[in-house]
């Protein structure tokens, strides 16, 4: 009888434990907050779709449900960094097919939305492709130069656009044109005027620093000082008659475990590698112009989320109003720019149109830059 009950016992727990790992999960999906970034993918997570208004929308309608369910799957961020974590701590590294590339002399790289594929040159553009992205950046910049705003667009290198030699032994064998690189060969290297070639400004063989973070994607500060200075040669040719703050100070470099967003490097985040420093540039604290301020009047589509915000500075001594449409990249070159403008706003989000209309109601801009990263610059067109 005793032998009995022991074996009901554990078929209840049995089927009880079952039940709990089958159900965890939906439950964990409708219960918990909407989340809208993954920190451990580092990409925007898909929205739930608005309900079909006719039958053509259906196909489309199933899908978006199914990249939903997918993102937001319970517990996800924690299967992937375990994942990540057994792949590192059996094989000693991060494959090739992971989220993370472990490179060489301690360098990591991001290798998701097919990066190493880019690499290797195997997500070619086509011709027709190339001609319609060019054609919707002119159709941008021809609508802003009518309302006399000037246009500047820049594509933030993928780490091993500049730094190859460290992403793997043979990297330069098996190196192809990437997407960008097409670019540049379709205009014979030489992109609009309103597009600035940072490519070619942060070749590694320029500098004996390193530009980028080894455990993070992002570039640094002393990258991010570049590019800042590199646009305000052509803000301060379109505008000579104003004066800029241009000149910031560098202090002692400082070790730590870096990154962007001074949290850490988010690549050695995902492969949840703790306390593995790096020596990188360090800008001196300065007294800023004025403090950070919330939007002063409603956008569409903005989303306000952790380390994701859209917000506005100003400078009363400056003369200049701009709008940055942004993403993480932008992090350390925000201090520069927003010295230099009566009032800037920026926005966590790719160009939009009806923004820039937007805020036309309340203020004409003097410039709209855009600052993508390039693994994402031919995403919306």
């Amino acid at each position: 009888m005793a032998l009995s009950h022991v074996k009901r016992t554990a078929d209840f727990l049995l089927i009880a434990l079952f039940l709990t790992l089958i159900f965890m999960s939906p439950l964990s999906m409708f219960f918990s907050k909407e989340k809208l970034w993954s920190e451990a993918e580092k990409r925007s997570l898909a929205l739930l779709p608005s309900i079909p208004q006719s039958l053509s929308e259906l196909t489309s309608f199933s899908s978006s449900v199914d990249d939903y369910l997918e993102d937001h799957f319970g517990y996800r961020e924690f299967y992937i960094y375990r994942y990540q974590r057994e792949l590192d701590k059996r094989f000693n590294k991060a494959g090739l097919n992971s989220k993370v590339i472990t490179g060489l002399n301690g360098w990591y790289f991001f290798n998701a939305f097919d990066l190493l594929k880019d690499f290797q040159g195997k997500t070619s553009l086509t011709l027709t492709q190339l001609n319609n992205w060019l054609s919707y950046q002119e159709r941008k910049q021809t609508w802003l130069q009518q309302h006399g705003i000037k246009y500047l667009l820049m594509a933030a290198p993928n780490k091993q656009s500049i730094y190859p030699l460290y992403l793997m032994k043979n990297a330069l064998e098996v190196k192809g044109n990437s997407r960008f690189e097409q670019l540049l060969e379709h205009t014979n290297s030489q992109l609009p005027d309103y597009m600035l070639n940072l490519h070619a400004l942060l070749q590694r063989e320029k500098y004996n620093t390193p530009l980028y973070y080894k455990n993070d994607t992002h570039w640094n500060k002393l990258a991010a000082y570049i590019v800042f200075q590199e646009v305000f040669k052509k803000i301060s040719a379109w505008f000579p008659e104003q004066s800029f703050r241009t000149e910031f100070e560098f202090v002692q470099d400082e070790t730590g475990v870096g990154g962007n967003t001074g949290k850490g490097g988010d690549l050695t985040k995902i492969l949840m590698k703790k306390d593995v420093n790096e020596t990188y540039p360090q800008i001196k604290r300065f007294r800023r112009c004025e403090s950070y301020n919330a939007l002063p009047y409603q956008l569409t589509d903005i989303v306000n989320s952790n380390g994701r915000r859209s917000f506005a500075r100003r400078c009363r001594t400056k003369n200049l109003t701009a709008v940055i449409f942004r993403d993480s990249f932008f992090v350390p070159l925000e201090p520069f720019f927003s010295e230099n403008f009566k009032e800037v706003v920026y926005l966590w989000k790719s160009y939009d149109q009806k923004n820039i209309e937007e805020i036309m109601a309340h203020f004409k801009p003097d410039i709209v830059i855009e600052v993508i990263v390039e693994r994402h610059i031919f995403d919306s067109f």
